[in-house]
């Protein structure tokens, strides 16, 4: 009868301890439920509850006792101030073995070091069981009783279940703890974001507002709670729109917007609207659907945006002004160029008549014949530079008309040589022609009349005469100036060499713009505008070739002209660089 007793007492207390762990999430409250319960069963009078130190591995006293704990002073005075490492007493072997650990006499047992403090304790028998949770043993649980006792293996058996039992509390509590703490980051990276975030039900309700929304809306957490998103934040044009769009999501499941970026108008709680950017999803919770959205206020970047507009208007209208004066100057030049040219023809050729000693109209003595000559020659320079203030207007009004032929190069040269010969004899120059006959293999030769290119020659010829002059200017009274043309593959290329004062590298890139002149020409009062070498490249462009310069400081300077070279076609016609109608290709 006693045995049946023991065992329904059993039952019960193994009823009570998993309900507590099933349905409890504090242990200390668990730990005083389970000592009261087994101090019942057993008839113990006291229960104990360890916990682990704050620091290391070691276990102490929580403070936690059932019983009369104050009839036992040497006892609490001892564990109060023992610290049980694993392995030591009773203690420590359940931390060690995770199993219940049973002393019948504490008095003979040198395991118990409670006891061998030199002090009578007031109890004999003890047992304790630990609470195991996923991360290890949590808490031991100690009993005591006045006199020696037996283990009692069917107890043991079930506090050792029972013991697992408890360690679900610590579990949950765990788990809990993570989840709040998840919780917690998610919270303060919220509430910290510099976007706005908020979230509705699925009735659209507002049950989130964090304080990047309150700023940018202008209303507090507490005004917006619970309130209806599209009657908060929502101007009244997209109300409807907003209400429908969530109604069909609810119905369907299928939206235009989840997912999406978009950028639409907020509206603030004065009424008042600005630009936004935000993106909406859904999700899942407790069966029913959330909404939630990230806001960023888009204002500053909308008036970046139209300043960068009206920036870009202006500037094409600059651009538009600017062509416009562009072509204003090139038909003022023309013009004035064109006015100019008529009278000077004129006065060159009365000049010409006076100087002629066989007309007789005029014999000037010497110093009028130098006059005279100085006149003529300045007449001369004052009309080329009409005539590349012309030239210069026409290619780049990109009205340049080529009347293209073959034209054999070695005329081209030999003429552009003759045009400056006047030029070179007066600085004392000697221009060396050199004209490749081809019998290096190279090509078809420019000096036996079979190099010709398609183009137009007095176009040609000011190209070349222009580098020519050039190489004249800016050589010392006496050096030679060599002029080479030869032909290589389908092309032909016209170079003019001096051994003057040579272009500076940072310089070279700039010689063919117009009007450039370099250090040394100011330097140096060298005449012109820097307009012969700007004509040479947009008549090379134009007939589909180019200019290039190679030059050092010192060491004099090459430039060469290389144009395509022209192939007769199958009926005679040209090929190749030119079409079928004799008209070089045309870039200017």
């Amino acid at each position: 009868m006693a045995g049946t007793r023991r065992e329904a007492a059993l039952v019960k207390l193994l009823d009570t301890i998993t309900a507590v762990a099933n349905t409890g999430d504090d242990l200390e409250e668990a730990a005083r439920t389970v000592l009261s319960s087994v101090c019942e069963v057993t008839g113990w009078p006291l229960g104990h509850l360890c916990v682990p130190a704050d620091v290391g591995e070691d276990y102490v006293s929580s403070g936690i006792w059932v019983g009369p704990i104050g009839e036992f002073p040497a006892l609490r005075e001892v564990s109060t101030t023992v610290r049980f490492a694993p392995g030591t007493g009773t203690i420590g072997r359940a931390v060690v073995t995770g199993q219940p650990v049973w002393s019948r006499d504490l008095a003979a047992d040198p395991l118990v070091f409670r006891a061998q403090q030199g002090r009578d304790l007031g109890v004999r028998a003890v047992f304790a069981f630990p609470i195991v949770a996923a991360d290890g043993v949590a808490a031991v649980l100690e009993f005591f009783s006045t006199r020696p006792a037996d283990p009692d293996e069917p107890l043991l058996r079930v506090m050792a279940s029972l013991g697992h039992q408890l360690g679900r509390i610590v579990d949950r509590r765990t788990v809990q703890a993570t989840v709040q703490a998840g919780r917690d980051r998610l919270r303060q990276m919220i509430d910290t974001s510099v976007e706005g975030f908020v979230s509705t039900d699925a009735a659209g309700r507002i049950t989130e507002w964090n304080a990047a929304a309150a700023r940018m809306f202008g209303r507090s957490r507490e005004q917006v709670l619970g309130r209806l998103v599209h009657e908060t934040i929502v101007p009244d044009r997209y109300r409807r729109a907003d209400e429908a769009g969530r109604a069909r999501f609810l119905v369907t499941g299928e939206s235009k917007v989840l997912g999406r970026r978009l950028e639409l108008a907020g509206a603030r709680s004065d009424g008042g609207e600005f630009p936004i950017e935000l993106v909406v999803w859904a999700t899942r919770e407790g069966g029913e659907w959330a909404f939630h959205a990230f806001i960023h206020d888009i204002t500053d970047r909308r008036r970046a945006e139209q300043a960068l507009r009206e920036a870009y208007e202006a500037e094409q209208a600059t651009v538009a002004r600017l062509k416009e004066l562009d072509a204003a100057k090139d038909a003022f030049l023309a013009t004035v160029s064109h006015e100019l040219r008529t009278p000077l023809t004129s006065l060159i050729g009365y000049l010409e008549v006076v100087a002629d000693a066989e007309t007789g109209v005029v014999e000037a003595s010497p110093p009028g014949r130098r006059m005279l000559d100085a006149m003529i020659r300045n007449a001369a320079r004052l009309q080329n530079l009409v005539e590349d203030l012309l030239a210069i207007t026409t290619l780049s009004s990109d009205r340049l008309e080529i009347d293209a032929a073959p034209v054999p190069v070695g005329e081209v040269v030999e003429e552009a040589v003759r045009v400056v010969a006047a030029a070179a004899r007066s600085g004392g120059h000697v221009v060396q022609t050199l004209l490749d006959d081809g019998g290096d293999g190279g090509g078809d030769g420019v000096g036996d009349g079979g190099g010709r290119v398609a183009g137009d020659r007095d176009l040609l010829v000011r190209a070349v005469g222009a580098l020519l002059s050039n190489a004249i200017k800016y050589s010392a009274t006496g050096t030679p100036i060599t002029v080479r043309a030869s032909a290589a593959g389908r092309q032909v290329v016209i170079a003019v060499t001096d051994a003057g004062s040579g272009i500076d590298a940072e310089e070279l890139p700039h010689v063919f713009e117009r009007f450039y002149r370099t250090r040394y020409a100011e330097e140096n009062a060298i005449q012109g505008v820097g307009l012969g070498l700007a004509i040479t490249k947009a008549i090379a462009e134009a007939h589909g070739g180019t200019v290039t310069a190679v030059s050092a400081p010192g060491e004099g300077s090459t430039f060469a002209l290389t144009l395509p070279l022209w192939t007769p076609g199958p009926d005679g016609g040209p090929s190749g660089e030119a079409d079928d109608r004799g008209t070089a290709p045309r870039r200017g």
